[in-house]
């Protein structure tokens, strides 16, 4: 059988193949279409295990059966392999996320009108990001946004300018000190943009309501973010960003 490194092996378990799944599918790679008897001998797979382990690797996507005197069995391509995988993963997600934002958050949210505090911390950038976009799809009035560049190849705020590009608010107001070319044509025509000679830092501010404060440092754990979710913190975070939306030029 074809030799492959540790990693590989690994990987094809993340996937989801068991021990026995892997050894046949490589030995398809390796040989090309070949009859149940011989994938056997190739990959070490016994006989009396190779048919239901060849019907779990249909069943998964990784090859295709080709019926007739003897029934020969063909690896799909690799590339072919991972994306099934990734729909079906995304596929499983999706529903999986739907189900507990459906069930959990209207409980979440009736618990945390008791009991939520006003201000947090929130360490970390994955976190710092996830609290931006939930507080960015939550929106349904106004968005106010300031970054020091609307790029989208900007590591830490890419994900939270597209959803904010795309948001459903009445009032999207975003304010920045750089707009690359490459951008401009992708804004929608609902989207107010300003510039300014500098922006400081990242703030987010939705629906007069919660206020994220982004502070950038050297490594993961250095982000730090501030939130809020009291009335009084967003007025004040709100008309700190309109005095500095007045002091601004509109995007040409």
């Amino acid at each position: 059988m074809m030799k492959v490194s540790e990693n590989a092996l690994k990987a094809l378990r993340e996937l989801g193949l068991t021990e026995y799944e892997t050894s046949a599918y490589l030995a398809l790679v390796d040989g090309g279409k070949m009859a149940a008897s011989d994938i056997s001998s190739e990959s070490g797979v016994p006989y009396s295990r190779i048919y239901d382990v060849l019907g779990r690797l249909e069943e998964k996507g990784f090859i295709q059966i080709q019926r007739g005197r003897p029934t020969q069995y063909i690896a799909k391509a690799p590339t072919e392999v991972v994306r099934l995988v990734r729909l079906d993963l995304e596929e499983k997600l999706n529903r999986s996320s739907k189900l507990v934002v459906d069930e959990l958050q209207p409980l979440y949210e009736e618990d945390q009108q008791v009991t939520s505090r006003d201000v947090f911390v929130i360490h970390g950038r994955s976190a710092i990001l996830a609290k931006a976009i939930e507080m960015v799809e939550s929106a349904r009035e106004q968005v106010k946004l300031s970054v020091p560049s609307l790029d989208l190849d900007a590591e830490d705020i890419d994900a939270i300018i597209e959803r904010v590009l795309d948001v459903r608010a009445s009032s999207v107001s975003v304010l920045t000190s750089d707009v690359p070319d490459s951008m401009k044509q992708m804004i929608p025509a609902g989207v107010h943009i300003r510039t300014r000679e500098r922006v400081f830092g990242a703030g987010l501010v939705v629906d007069e309501r919660q206020t994220l404060i982004m502070l950038a440092g050297g490594g993961e754990q250095q982000y730090l973010g501030i939130y809020s979710n009291h009335a009084v913190f967003a007025a004040m975070a709100s008309a700190y960003f309109n005095s500095l939306w007045a002091d601004s030029k509109p995007l040409i």
